[in-house]
């Protein structure tokens, strides 16, 4: 069920959010100018992934075997683009860990990885060159995804980066593994990549070197900034990306379990979004067995947010004509 949060719920979470914002000293500026109050609305869907898992997320694997895991996955991904490129979607954001999984080692989550270019370095359409680069299967997808629904997407998966023995902070196995977000534009392009920086007792993952402060921009909405699940508790990314003053939305993949009474997920996106005066586009994991369910499109002025604990089902939002608020204090 979509609802729309109000009253207690809506205090709580601003007076949360604003004791976050006092403590770091952010001032609750306005981020949008008088003269585009009446900027471009666009549509927006993000999708509650109730991810298909490895039953032995520990065991060793080929990489054959994972693809055909991640595909099951990607299959309902492309059935969910499919169905909003019907609504109009210009952007759709998909969960932390909805492709590849949970609980795995750093040897074991290996054959589910993918190797990611720099987007910085290379201008690169995974769709139109799936040949360029070796163990790309899952970028290639999802770049052909964004292509068919002409959608920009946001999505999140494992990546792998070899290093040399000169690089004092390489790894044993040569390697660096991320937690990584991805965007596509609407004609396939990787636009850009974000590395998850606050680690949650994830093993399989390494800790960039280096704070990734991500934003890309659209034709439809301006500038939007990215960052990941926990990452939304700490001063940076998160806050440091909204010091920028023309982000106005904020795409977040997470794998949240609720943790009450201050740690649900609804309630921790809504603040952020009333806090900073930013579209927040948060899609969640669903496994309600395990807590995790949760995800929204807030505005600081509204919400359309899903949670339920009993259907083992997904869920889509799609919210039409977002635009750029003020912030409600």
């Amino acid at each position: 069920m979509v609802c729309i949060m109000s009253g207690a719920s809506r205090q709580l979470t601003l007076f949360l959010y604003g004791c976050c914002v006092a403590a770091l000293g952010v001032q609750a500026e306005e981020h949008c100018p008088a003269e585009r109050h009446q900027a471009a609305q666009y549509v927006a869907a993000v999708y509650e992934h109730r991810s298909i898992l490895s039953p032995n997320p520990l065991a060793l694997t080929s990489r054959k075997q994972a693809l055909e895991l991640m595909n099951q996955n990607l299959d309902i991904y492309e059935q969910q683009v499919t169905i909003a490129a019907q609504k109009g979607v210009q952007i759709i954001v998909f969960p932390e860990d909805g492709i590849h999984g949970f609980n795995f080692t750093r040897t074991s989550i290996y054959p589910f990885l993918d190797f990611m270019p720099s987007p910085h370095l290379v201008r690169w359409n995974p769709c139109l060159e799936p040949h360029r680069f070796h163990d790309t299967e899952v970028l290639q997808r999802l770049s052909c995804m964004a292509v068919k629904g002409e959608m920009f997407l946001v999505a999140n998966l494992g990546t792998k980066q070899p290093c040399h023995s000169s690089d004092p902070g390489c790894p044993n196995d040569g390697r660096y593994q991320y937690n990584t977000n991805v965007v596509f534009s609407s004609n396939g392009t990787l636009v850009d990549s974000y590395r998850k920086q606050n680690l949650y007792f994830e093993a399989a993952f390494n800790t960039p070197p280096e704070v990734d402060h991500i934003t890309f921009d659209t034709p439809f909405a301006g500038k939007f900034g990215m960052f990941t699940c926990f990452d939304i508790l700490f001063l940076h990314p998160a806050v440091r990306l909204l010091r920028d003053s023309e982000v106005k939305h904020v795409v977040y993949p997470t794998a949240w379990m609720n943790q009450l009474p201050l740690l649900a997920a609804i309630q921790i996106q809504r603040g952020f979004a009333i806090a900073f005066g930013v579209n927040f586009l948060a899609a969640n994991i669903h496994h309600p067995s395990l807590g995790m369910t949760g995800s929204g499109i807030h505005t600081p002025l509204k919400s359309f947010w899903h949670h339920d604990m009993e259907s083992p089902e997904g869920h889509l939002i799609i919210a039409q004509r977002l635009e750029c608020h003020a912030p409600a204090f």
